[in-house]
C-alpha cells in the first residue's frame, strides 16, 4: 500500500514540498516590516514572487488596496488549480468539493455588499474569476436586487435551502453574518460528506486538519457571539453540525453558557485539545487586553501546526494538497498586515505581532 501511495502522490508531494520552501522566512518578515513606508515596501518585495502579482499597483501614490487583495487571492486560486492536476482519481471528488469555498467567497461578497457591508460598486472587483459556468453564475448573482433575489437564483438547491433557513435570524438581527454562517455550514457540511468516502491516510490526515477547522470556526462563532450579547439558542443555529468537530455538543454547551469570557477560556484549556488557545487568550484577560485580542492570530497558530505536521515523514496522502494551501492562505495574511501596517507607520514590532510563521 505504501509504494501505491508514493506512486500516486509522488508527483503531488514533490511540488507542494518544492512550493512550500519559497514561503517567507522568520528573517524575511524582520526586514520587510523594517520598511520605511510603502514605496520601500515595494523595493523589497520586488525581489519576491509577489513583485509579479502586485507590483504594478504598488507602485501608485495612493495604492487601491481592495485590488492588491483581489490579485493576491486571485493568485492564490490559479495556483490551487495548477497543481490540482497531480490529485490522483480517488482524491478528486474531495479536492473538487474543497474548490467550491471560491464561489462560495463570491456569494458572501455579494450578499455582504447587499446587504451594504460592502459598497456595492466595490464588491465586483473583489469577485474571483473561476471556471467558465461559475464566472456566468457569480455575474448573475450580482445583479440580484437583494438578499432574497440572490438566493432564488442560486442554483445549488443545498446552498439554496441553508441560506432560506437563515432569512429569519438575518431579518431579525438585520446582520448579513446568519447568511455568512450558512454559506459555511453548506461548505463544511459538503467536505465533511466526502471525507466520509476517503480511505486510510487519506482519511486520517485530511480529517486531522478539517476536523481542525471545523472546531476553531465554533469556537470563533460562540467567542464572537457571546462579544454581542446573543441568545444561546441563536448560536447554536449557527455552529457548524458535523460529527468531525473536535467539540463535543456537551463542550458546545458549555462555552455557550459559560457566565464570562474567562470561564469560557478555563473550559476551552481544562476540556478540549485546544489547550495552547484558551491559555493564550487568559493571558491575554490576566494583560488587561480585550477578550479577543489577537484570536486570529491565535486561531491561525493552532491550525498551522496541524498543517505543518502534515508535511512530516512521508506525505504521501490527499492532506497534503489543502495543508500547503492553508499555509499559503495564511501567508496572504502575513502580506496583508505588513502592507496595511506599514501604510498606517506601524512599528516594526507591532506588524510582526500580527505575523503567523508558517
Amino acid at each position: 500500500m505504501m509504494i501505491k501511495n508514493a506512486q500516486e502522490y509522488g508527483a503531488l508531494n514533490v511540488h507542494m514540498r518544492a512550493q512550500r520552501t519559497e514561503f517567507f522566512s522568520a528573517g524575511t518578515y524582520n526586514l520587510l516590516a523594517s520598511a520605511s513606508d510603502f514605496d520601500n515596501l515595494h523595493q523589497m518585495l520586488a525581489n519576491t514572487k509577489y513583485n509579479d502579482i502586485i507590483g504594478s499597483e504598488m507602485v501608485k501614490k495612493h495604492p487601491d488596496l481592495i485590488e492588491i487583495d483581489r490579485r493576491l487571492v486571485q493568485n492564490f486560486v490559479d495556483q490551487y488549480n495548477q497543481f490540482r492536476k497531480y490529485i490522483p482519481k480517488r482524491g478528486q471528488s474531495f479536492i473538487a468539493a474543497d474548490s467550491k469555498s471560491y464561489f462560495l467567497n463570491n456569494v458572501k461578497v455579494i450578499l455582504s455588499a447587499l446587504h451594504g457591508a460592502n459598497r456595492y460598486e466595490e464588491a465586483k472587483g473583489m469577485l474571483l474569476s473561476l471556471t467558465e459556468n461559475e464566472n456566468i453564475e457569480t455575474e448573475h448573482l450580482y445583479k440580484s436586487r437583494d438578499v432574497e433575489d440572490l438566493i432564488s437564483r442560486l442554483s445549488n438547491e443545498k446552498l439554496r435551502e441553508s441560506l432560506e433557513n437563515a432569512l429569519g435570524e438575518y431579518r431579525f438581527l438585520d446582520l448579513v453574518y446568519p447568511l455568512i454562517v450558512a454559506v459555511d455550514q453548506y461548505y463544511y457540511g459538503t467536505i465533511c460528506k466526502e471525507l466520509t468516502n476517503l480511505k486510510g491516510e487519506d482519511q486520517l490526515k485530511t480529517k486531522s486538519l478539517f476536523a481542525t477547522r471545523v472546531g476553531l470556526q465554533n469556537i470563533e462563532i460562540i467567542l464572537r457571539a457571546k462579544a454581542f450579547s446573543t441568545q444561546p439558542g441563536i448560536i447554536k443555529k449557527w455552529l457548524i453540525a458535523t460529527k468531525f468537530c473536535p467539540l463535543r455538543a456537551n463542550i458546545h454547551e458549555k462555552l455557550i453558557t459559560a457566565q464570562d469570557f474567562e470561564h469560557t477560556f478555563q473550559i476551552l484549556r481544562d476540556e478540549t485539545t485546544f489547550r495552547t488557545l484558551a491559555i493564550k487568550l487568559l493571558t491575554n484577560l490576566e494583560e488587561g487586553f480585550a477578550p479577543l485580542e489577537n484570536y486570529d492570530n491565535y486561531a491561525d497558530q493552532e491550525i498551522v501546526h496541524i498543517a505543518n505536521s502534515i508535511f512530516r515523514g512521508a506525505s504521501f496522502n490527499l492532506a497534503i494538497f489543502p495543508a500547503f494551501f492553508i499555509l499559503k492562505e495564511i501567508e496572504l495574511r502575513n502580506l496583508r498586515s505588513l502592507i496595511l501596517g506599514v501604510i498606517n507607520k506601524r512599528s516594526a514590532n507591532d506588524i510582526l505581532d500580527k505575523i503567523v510563521l508558517v
